[in-house]
């Protein structure tokens, strides 16, 4: 499928000469887009989650930070096992959250680091919240963990209300957006993409990243558009790295000062 920007319903002036809202935008934002972040590496984030006019967040965790700006949703998360226990779905039932999300990257080593086994044993206590339950989110969204995850959970007739997409690929909006299509294809459910960005995996101190401010800009004003209209995608969050992470260096989407550069500008304005 050809994906393409409607200028009409773009910035005034373009994706890397952000003046103001595209035509027909709410100041609060897209009740769609949303912002990761690690409270404990950034101070000042209730400062951006309202320069970005985000309407919900999450912090890999289960306890919402003290003062969340009005209208913003915190969604908890169980990260893993020493998270998940029925204590915990009890309080957060308590707290009347009213969506749950996952299993963080459990095929990483470095990350939640669950078997397929461990992660379905653990399921039905998730389940108990009666909240709506995002899949665990895997690196590979398609690949061999989640595909084995979801045949067994869905054999064993768990409850899965919508799949989380972690996407770190290059600036090629069409590739984005198709994978999008086959992930959907393949479990048939609506989508978070809970975290991504454009990044080149080759670049290091010594290897700059191959890919410009520029060229992320035109990658998200093909790409945000795209989400807007696409039924299936429910939620969608940029991951901007809190710190210098040569891979990710392109995709920041704010200067060292806390303040919006050209691409968070471009991402605040929907």
């Amino acid at each position: 499928m050809k994906w393409y920007l409607d200028r009409r319903s773009a910035l005034t002036i373009g994706a890397c000469g952000v003046l103001g809202l595209r035509a027909g935008a709410s100041p609060q934002g897209s009740v769609k887009k949303g912002f990761c972040f690690d409270p404990s590496k950034i101070p000042d984030w209730r400062a951006r989650l309202e320069l970005l006019h985000a309407h919900w967040f999450y912090t890999w965790g289960i306890e919402m930070p003290k003062g969340v700006p009005p209208g913003i949703e915190f969604i908890p998360m169980i990260w893993g096992q020493w998270t998940c226990s029925q204590a915990t779905i009890k309080t957060l039932v308590s707290q009347q959250h009213k969506t749950l999300l996952g299993f963080n990257e459990p095929e990483q080593q470095n990350q939640s680091n669950m078997t397929v086994a461990m992660a379905l044993e653990l399921w039905p206590i998730l389940m108990e919240s009666g909240m709506r339950l995002g899949s665990p989110a895997g690196v590979h969204p398609d690949g061999e963990w989640m595909t084995s995850f979801m045949k067994e959970a869905d054999r064993r007739h768990y409850r899965i209300d919508f799949i989380a997409i972690h996407a770190y690929m290059g600036d090629n909006p069409n590739h984005f957006l198709a994978r999008l299509e086959r992930i959907h294809a393949l479990y048939k459910k609506p989508l978070w993409i809970t975290e991504f960005a454009v990044a080149d995996w080759n670049a290091t101190a010594d290897q700059p990243n191959k890919y410009s401010s520029d060229e992320v800009c035109k990658f998200m004003e093909i790409v945000l558009p795209a989400l807007e209209k696409l039924d299936y995608v429910e939620r969608y969050s940029w991951y901007s790295s809190p710190y210098l992470f040569h891979p990710l260096a392109a995709s920041v989407l704010f200067n060292a000062d806390g303040s919006l550069n050209r691409l968070g500008k471009l991402y605040s304005s929907f």
